[in-house]
Formats: C-alpha cells, structure tokens, sequence
C-alpha cells in the first residue's frame, strides 16, 4: 500500500453532534464493554481450568503454550483493530459512512491471510520449540485470517464509539470461547480446542460483520492507514503481548512438562490481573490522539487501571490458596506463596498496555522499543538461569514488568 496524504480537516468521531449510530459516553461505553471483557475473560477462564482438570500436566502445558503463541501472532490482527479504529475517529469531516469501512476491512483480510501464511510456514519450528506435534500450530495458523477481519470489524466499532454493538461482538466471542470446552468433554487434547476456537472465531467474524454494516456507495477513501502504519502499532502491541505471555513461553521451555504445567496454572492470574482492566484502554483509545484532551485523559485512566491492579492484588494475598485448590486441585495450592508475584506482573503489565495504545496513538515508537527491550531482558535472564522451578521464572518476570512500568510512567510524564 502507498502512502496518501492528502489536507483535510479530521475531528474525533466523538467531536461529531449528536448520538446516531449507536454512540454513547465513554462512562456508558465502559459500563457495556467492561462486563462483555469480563465474561470473555472468565469463558477464557473456564476453558483454562476445564483443561486443567481433564488433561495431564504435559498436555495442560502444552495447550497453554499454544494459547500464548496464538496471542503473539495475532499481534498484527489486534493492530489493525487499533490502527482502524483510530481511523475511523479521525475520518474526514463530512465523509459518508461504509466506504473507508469496507477499505480496511479488505486490507486487514490480506493481512491476516499473509501472516497466516507465515505462521504455516514455521509451524514445524514452532512445534520444535514446544516439544509438541504440527497439528496445534496449523489450526493456530488457520485462525489468524478471520481473527484479522473480526478485528477491523471491532475496529469500525470502537473507532466509531458504537459501543453497545461492539459489547455485542465481544459477548458473541464469549460464546465462541466456550465451545473450546466441548473437545475436552469428548476427550480431544490441544489441538481439539483449538480447532474449537477457530470455529468460535468464526462465528464472532460474521456477527462483527453484520454490525457494522454495509454503509453508503463511494469511492475509496484518500487517507487510509498505511502498512507502515500497522506495522508501527504491531510493533508496541507485538512487545506487550510477548511480554505477558513470555514467562509461559519460557517455562515451557526451561521447566519439566509438570512444572510447565504448574506455572500454567499459576499465569491464569497474571492473565486475570493483565485483562480485567481492559476496557479502560477500549474505551478511551480513540481520543487518546485528541492533542487537547488526550494527556489528561490518560492520567485518569492510569489511575483507574492501577488501583484495579491494587484491588486484584490485595484479592490474592487473601484468597489464593483456597482459589488455587478449588480450581485446579489441592496439589496447586502450594503456589499461593508466589501467587501475588504472577498478579503483580499482570497488573503492571496493564498499564503498560494503556501507555502502548496511547503510544499508538499519538504514532510514538519509543514506547514499544522500550518494551522490546524489556522482553528480551527477560528472556535472556531466565534461560541463563536455566531454573527447575516456576519461582525464579515469575520472579525475574514480575520484577522486570514492575521496573518497565515505573520507567514508561516517568518517561509519560516528562512528555
């Protein structure tokens, strides 16, 4: 794709007068999304903790390292989600809706059929690294495409602050989500489930859709996001996620197939600290870029996604052991002594995930180098120490997620 440029007055689709299609405040958009991202994560949940009380440890391992390698590279689909909706809050005054709708939904359907591509042709390399077969990083693979339409569907939706319909797409991802749970009732192992989600992809595809409509006839935009602009925001959301989910990826590595399987257990509260204040970020993303409003904007929502974190926190140092046990088994409640490290990574994490979507925002690169650098860091210090424990792998991860915070905070303030 070429870049256009082209002088024209943008303003924030929420600048527009009045409420037709759908949009409402931002408290009002977070009190639809919050709880469609909170059921979701908790469908995310059940499926986690369904497979880890029908498969083995190995396998349960095995699984969860798939989930996070299909995170990662669905990194390019969740930056045409951002790179769309900032678009479409930016659209040209005046501009008749459908046809830049229908431009980058068309684009991010070639992206996601050339990363799925990709990720076809390194899945024996990836199955390699896992210790695992081919079949789970093909249906990884065949996911990506429709992943990539269902995001720019999400996309149109949230850059445009139709909010109840994008709550709407998330519930029907929710749904999705749990039909992962059926090829662990009829025995079927990691690559079942993931064959599952596809199909829950799918379905969420075709609703996105359908919401957003066809729109009116026209010409195709000027002005359209360009690859360089993708690549950007891939590149800070890319860094995030590898670093939510390279602690799980290292101790599949590192650690024996029932250690690996432990650690797993004990990340889901990392994921839980990591994801549940996302509609925060959802929400306010497409007036981050607003150059009046933006920054204090963002001050208000670190606030609000760091004391979630402090909540989430203090939730665990009174009730991990009995949530341990009574969702995995007693043989995982010795992990309640290290439980608080695994929610302190998340919920650092979360505000550094805020502070990439407004790096995205505003198409600053420090940000997402900054973050690069701090995955590698990890990295590097884990399979140097080599450990045979999942102790010294969340340690070295929460305090390497606790540092990056404090560094990109101080960095926010002095810009």
């Amino acid at each position: 794709m070429e870049e256009h440029r082209s002088q024209v007055v943008l303003v924030p689709t929420s600048a527009v007068t009045g409420t037709t299609d759908g949009r409402v405040s931002l408290a009002r958009g977070g009190s639809l999304v919050a709880p469609a991202l909170t059921l979701v994560n908790v469908v995310g949940y059940v499926v986690t903790v369904a497979a880890a009380r029908v498969l083995d440890k190995d396998g349960y391992g095995e699984l969860n390292a798939f989930l996070g390698a299909l995170l990662v590279v669905s990194v390019p689909a969740l930056a045409l989600q951002a790179v769309v909706a900032r678009s479409i809050a930016r659209r040209p005054v005046g501009e008749v809706r459908g046809p830049r709708e229908r431009a980058l939904i068309v684009r991010s359907a070639r992206v996601g059929l050339a990363v799925s591509g990709a990720v076809v042709a390194a899945a024996p390399l990836l199955g390699t690294f896992l210790h695992t077969s081919v079949a789970g990083p093909l249906w990884v693979a065949a996911q990506l495409a429709p992943f990539a339409v269902l995001s720019a569907a999400m996309g149109v939706l949230q850059g445009s602050e139709r909010f109840p319909a994008l709550a709407a797409v998330i519930g029907v991802q929710a749904v999705g989500k749990l039909l992962g749970v059926a090829p662990l009732l009829l025995g079927g192992g990691a690559a079942e489930v993931l064959a599952a989600l596809g199909a829950g992809t799918v379905l969420a595809m075709t609703v996105g859709l359908a919401l957003v409509g066809r729109g009116s006839p026209g010409s195709t935009p000027v002005a359209l996001p360009t690859v360089r602009d993708v690549v950007v925001a891939a590149s800070g959301l890319l860094a995030v996620l590898v670093l939510a989910n390279l602690d799980v990826l290292l101790a599949r590595n590192v650690l024996s197939g029932d250690e690996s399987g432990r650690y797993s257990a004990g990340a889901v509260l990392a994921k839980a600290a990591f994801w549940l204040p996302q509609a925060v970020a959802v929400v306010v993303f497409p007036r981050l870029s607003d150059p009046a409003g933006g920054t204090a904007l963002l001050r208000r929502a670190v606030l609000v996604v760091a004391g979630l974190g402090g909540l989430e926190l203090a939730g665990c140092l009174l009730l991990a052991r009995p949530v341990l046990e009574l969702t995995f088994g007693t043989a995982y409640g010795s992990l309640s002594g290290i439980a608080p490290l695994w929610v302190v990574q998340g919920a650092a994490l979360s505000v550094v995930q805020l502070l990439v979507y407004r790096a995205i925002a505003t198409r600053d690169r420090v940000t997402s180098r900054v973050v690069g650098a701090a995955a590698l860091l990890e990295a590097v210090v884990v399979l140097v120490l080599h450990p045979a424990t999942p102790a010294p792998v969340i340690s070295v991860a929460a305090a390497v997620a606790l540092a990056l915070t404090a560094g990109l905070l101080v960095r926010s303030a002095r810009t």
